[in-house]
């Protein structure tokens, strides 16, 4: 309801409201439940109250790429990921300071300590980290 507020400021608080109750009605598909009066009265007088200088906080997005383009599912991500905000400081050359920076300091490197270093998750970790770092991580933990 807040998008279609801010996206049509054109509408007057009338066809707003109609458009709510078209929304909120269980038989056109847009919700799974039925809402009650309160909660549907108390829901557009939040919508017809909120600032609209800020958009609202809407990040669902969908990129759609064109067939036989030959980029792998790999390549498509990344475009994802640059496209949607998402940018990924983690590589195989960050991952293997990390793993120096904890050997020097004499402790054990672990996937949760790198990722705790580089501020991402261990998920990320794994996918950037190749066969070689896996086995220079396992002959600098054997050497402490």
């Amino acid at each position: 309801m807040l998008v279609i507020w801010y996206l049509n400021p054109q509408l007057t608080h009338d066809k707003f409201s109609d458009i709510c109750i078209f929304m909120c009605n269980k038989i056109n598909g847009f919700v799974t439940f039925e809402i009650s009066s309160w909660h549907f009265e108390q829901m557009v007088y939040d919508v017809l109250m909120s600032d609209l200088e800020q958009p609202p906080k809407n990040k669902s997005r969908k990129i759609i790429f064109k067939e036989h383009t030959g980029l792998t599912l790999s390549e498509k991500m990344k475009i994802v990921g640059k496209l949607v905000g998402r940018s990924s400081a983690v590589d195989e050359e960050s991952i293997y300071q990390c793993m120096l920076d904890l050997h020097d300091d004499g402790k054990k490197i672990t996937i949760t300590r790198i990722a705790g270093l580089l501020d991402c998750s261990a998920r990320t970790i794994y996918r950037n980290m190749g066969n070689e770092l896996k086995k220079e991580k396992e002959l600098l933990n054997q050497q402490l």
